[in-house]
């Protein structure tokens, strides 16, 4: 195999690993404790994988990601309305709470794979003990009031 065919061989490999890792059943969601949460007429699922998997097959993606730590990840909500249909105009932020009381925000950004749209970003979860996490949707259409808000927990491993 010359290098191209092996450089394009291992992209697919690695597309099929990121696509398998964003549409997964629910109960495969990587750490993430009901990967699947309802409300206000949303399904939102989320799914937290290594940043370093996510890094190898879109390099460039959200920026790429400060260092290689195994602390590192990325985490992806799909977001469904009442009827199923992908959002697809929507600011989406995890709000991430670590036990002990430090807090921060994850802006999620639209990223589209294999033509579905889902909302991504990379942090950091530094220490080993399991996260809140806060999904929290503001739809631009239609506009509501008040932005929607779900919660995870992810248990690391």
């Amino acid at each position: 195999m010359d290098s191209r065919t092996l450089g394009r061989t291992r992209r697919v490999i690695a597309l099929a690993g990121l696509a398998a890792l964003l549409f997964a059943p629910a109960t495969s969601n990587a750490g993430v404790v009901n990967g699947v949460q309802k409300a206000d007429g949303l399904t939102i699922n989320l799914g937290v994988v290594p940043a370093s998997a996510v890094k190898r097959a879109h390099p460039q993606m959200h920026g790429g990601t400060a260092d290689r730590s195994i602390h590192n990840m990325h985490l992806v909500a799909a977001i469904f309305d009442a009827s199923g249909t992908r959002v697809t105009n929507a600011t989406v932020v995890a709000h991430i709470y670590e036990q002990g009381g430090r807090e921060w925000n994850v802006p999620l950004r639209p990223m589209t794979v294999n033509g579905a749209l889902t909302y991504g970003g990379y942090t950091t979860f530094p220490r080993d003990s399991d996260y809140r996490i806060g999904i929290i949707v503001q739809r631009a259409v239609p506009k509501r009031r008040h932005p929607v808000t779900v919660h995870f927990t992810w248990a690391h491993d």
